[in-house]
């Protein structure tokens, strides 16, 4: 599929998702919009994008009256009292980004068309139309001195333009689909960039050198933002996540799971202290960044929220939705509890002897990832699994060895480089939990495994509090073997057969290693799979 396809597909995707909000396109007769309210109370249109003025007495909101070719809306009132106090008359189509420089004085503004369009904040008529993107223009930024203005479009690029006379600087192939979100650090030396394609990239923006790329998120990337100290960058996304990533070198800080719908909008207190989410589940969460959980957040919102923002003053926030604009007064910061642990499982029944026979290896003829990851099998049976990271379950079939009774069977979880923290897990912070082990076997010779193999007890080297290797074959999808506190090194477990149950030599099997954590990201990343046999039938 040519890029420019992908990428379209990608847009018609989200157009699709948003029909519920009852959006049409415009009859080819145009007709003028009637009068605007006069307070941003007042306002129902729909706003996709909004900014406060450094000086914090001017809001801009943006939006239309419809996902497609029907005007756009830009709209400034007093921060004060919320009166309405003009239009940036011009938009063809709705609006999707909104930004002011740091000094005030220009407004920068992003449409469905791919326009980019620069204004005098003041007398709100425009300076410069930007004319680069083909397609949607998503997103746009000023640096901090005011002397670049970066844009982002659904053909994947961004576009550095001069603000002061409109020309193109330089354009960057930084997506490969849509890109989707910008924000330039604190220092103006970086600017960060996400998109489509689940990557977060960084980039030098005075010569559109790429610096790095961060990679966690599951599905498309909507928002990105720095804290203001410039040390914590935070992304959200379609994958129902936050993410804070160290600014410097993009080590994984914390994933922020609370949202039920996707992530579209994201900011940093003026402190840093706090964030807050907006997503198309209508919720407006607000997140501690030092403690990394969820406060007490506003009312949820009657429709999908798609912009928030901290007020100057920290008190409230300015919230864009379907239905409108609104204030809403900021709770007190207040961590709400931490979600139950699950229960503990039960006791393993006493195993009479610690000391296992040295195992032999299974060495996988197939792998499959329910959710489309990929597994590479080695010569020793060590699989590596990337691609996709969702809740998943990880099926492998494999021969047992042509001699000896097997007794157990033992999971290796391996540390590597490659993985967060080293692994052995995919998830940010290097863990995973398997939620269930479980085997199946057949006759030798047979392709079809239809018997269930029974476990009388699990352990494990190291097992996180609450979160044992019996955890794992307990029959509970919320329970599971986790390693918390041994990130980074090898670990493994040993599951033991039921003595009632007979497992006959050379006959195939079908393991499988479910992880079905509540975030969707705490799979096995690298591990390998062996046997323990009666060390009497062994050779």
């Amino acid at each position: 599929m040519k890029p420019n396809v992908r990428v379209r597909l990608w847009s018609l995707t989200v157009l699709s998702v948003l029909a519920f909000a009852g959006a049409a396109i415009a009859a080819d007769t145009a007709v003028a919009p009637p009068a605007g309210p006069a307070t941003l109370a007042d306002s129902t249109g729909w706003v996709i994008a909004a900014d406060t003025s450094r000086d914090g007495q001017t809001i801009v909101t943006a939006g239309g009256d419809s996902l497609l070719y029907r005007p756009g809306t830009v709209v400034a009132w007093k921060a004060a009292d919320g009166s309405r106090i003009g239009e940036f008359v011009g938009h063809p189509t709705a609006v999707w980004a909104a930004k002011f420089s740091a000094d005030g004085k220009l407004l920068a503004t992003a449409g469905y068309d791919g326009l980019v369009r620069i204004w005098d904040a003041t007398t709100r008529q425009p300076k410069h139309d930007c004319k680069k993107h083909k397609g949607w223009a998503r997103a746009v930024a000023f640096s901090p001195d005011g002397s670049r203005l970066a844009s982002a479009g659904e053909d994947g690029a961004i576009v550095l333009w001069d603000p002061s006379t409109g020309a193109e600087v330089k354009s960057i192939a930084a997506h490969d689909g849509a890109a989707t979100c910008l924000a330039f650090a604190p220092d103006g030396q970086t600017l960060a960039s996400g998109g489509s394609d689940k990557l977060v990239k960084l980039w030098n923006p005075i010569d559109g050198g790429e610096k790095t790329t961060f990679e966690g998120h599951g599905d498309a990337i909507w928002a990105v933002a720095y804290s203001p100290d410039g040390q914590t960058l935070a992304s959200g996304g379609a994958d129902r996540t936050l993410r804070l990533w160290a600014a410097v070198d993009g080590k994984p800080l914390a994933t922020l799971a609370g949202h039920k719908d996707w992530v579209t909008s994201l900011a940093f207190s003026p402190d840093g202290a706090r964030i807050v989410s907006g997503g198309m589940d209508g919720a407006v969460k607000l997140w501690d960044t030092a403690a990394r959980g969820e406060q007490e957040g506003p009312e949820k919102a009657a429709s999908s929220v798609w912009t928030v923002a901290f007020a100057r003053d920290a008190h409230s926030l300015l919230v864009g939705t379907h239905q409108g604009p609104r204030l809403v007064t900021a709770p007190a910061p207040k961590l709400l509890p931490a979600p139950p642990a699950p229960p503990p499982p039960p006791p393993s029944p006493p195993v009479a002897e610690q000391v296992d026979p040295a195992p032999r290896r299974l060495v996988p003829v197939a792998f499959t990832s329910m959710a489309g990851g990929s597994g590479t099998i080695a010569d020793d049976g060590t699989v590596t699994v990337t691609g996709t990271l969702a809740r998943d379950t990880y099926t492998l079939k494999a021969v047992l060895p042509p001699d000896g009774a097997v007794t157990a069977f033992r999971l290796e979880a391996l540390a590597d480089d490659a993985l967060p923290q080293k692994g052995p897990g995919r998830a940010g912070n290097g863990n995973f939990v398997l939620s269930t082990f479980a085997v199946l076997t057949g006759t030798p010779g047979a392709a079809d495994t239809p018997t269930p193999v029974r476990f009388s007890a699990a352990r494990a080297d190291f097992e996180q509090p609450q979160y044992g290797a019996a955890a794992a074959i307990d029959d509970k999808a919320e329970t599971g073997w986790a390693v918390a506190g041994g990130i980074g090194q090898p670990h493994e477990a040993i599951f033991t057969v039921h003595p009632e149950t007979s497992l006959t030599p050379g006959a195939p099997v079908t393991i499988t290693l479910d992880h079905q954590h509540a975030d969707g990201q705490h799979t096995l990343g690298k591990f390998r799979l062996s046997v323990i046999q009666n060390p009497a039938s062994a050779p």
